[in-house]
């Protein structure tokens, strides 16, 4: 596992990380359209992914400015998430997806090109070897049309994140939600084939009103899963 670097994450910081992700992003883009315009299609498409990424990283800035950070397991959390292509290419579409008249339809469409992204980032870099003995070459690779598509991509990512961030506070986060934030996604996914679906209906029988999901989450967590225990027999 690669071993986070230490440094100090605070409000100023995580402003100023946002800031620079989002000029670099767009100095990326700048250089895959004159890539584009020479017809070197794949490194275009590897640099504007890399502008996604680096909007990603803007947004994820933004929104830990909201969360608790004299936290260290959740510093540590974000450090983290910097790292991760596929959290990145995740977040960048978020602000894209807030301004959709049609969320849902927006959100199924962003998960197929996020799945499509995380996949060609490295095939349009690197040479690799496939299963039959054949090459996996970027050049033969990435179309030309998959380059162009990809950079309009990459410029809505950065637009609509720019937008979001330049119009809206950092969202506010509860300490569960931060809990939340902080939990192993296969610990919650064990969660979930455990009877926790048992414990949300006995919980959203005694709630009246709006239902904290995170909180939810986060109860059944130190109630059950981490004593090892099942809601039933408590």
């Amino acid at each position: 596992m690669k071993k986070i670097r230490e440094y100090d994450i605070h409000d100023g910081f995580l402003k100023e990380y946002a800031d620079a992700a989002m000029e670099n992003a767009q100095q990326l883009l700048d250089s895959a359209k004159i890539l584009l315009s020479n017809k070197s299609f794949a490194i275009s498409y590897f640099l504007s992914v890399a502008a996604i990424e680096e909007a990603g990283k803007a947004y994820m800035a933004f929104a830990a400015r909201g969360r608790n950070l004299s936290d260290k397991g959740l510093k540590k959390k974000v450090q983290n998430m910097f790292e991760k292509h596929r959290e990145k290419i995740i977040s960048a579409f978020i602000g894209w997806i807030s301004k959709s008249s049609k969320p849902d339809e927006s959100i199924k469409a962003a998960v197929d090109l996020m799945i499509h992204l995380n996949r060609g980032r490295e095939k349009s870099m690197y040479v690799d070897a496939n299963p039959d003995n054949s090459l996996s070459i970027p050049a033969k690779i990435i179309r030309p049309v998959a380059a162009i598509d990809v950079l309009k991509v990459a410029e809505n990512c950065l637009h609509h994140t720019r937008t979001h961030i330049s119009g809206n506070h950092p969202p506010s986060f509860s300490s569960f939600e931060d809990k939340l934030f902080c939990l192993r996604s296969d610990k919650i996914h064990e969660m979930f084939n455990n009877d926790f679906g048992k414990y949300l209906l006995s919980e959203l029988k005694q709630t009246s009103g709006n239902f904290n999901f995170s909180k939810a989450i986060v109860t059944y967590h130190d109630k059950c899963f981490s004593k090892k225990k099942l809601f039933e027999k408590t």
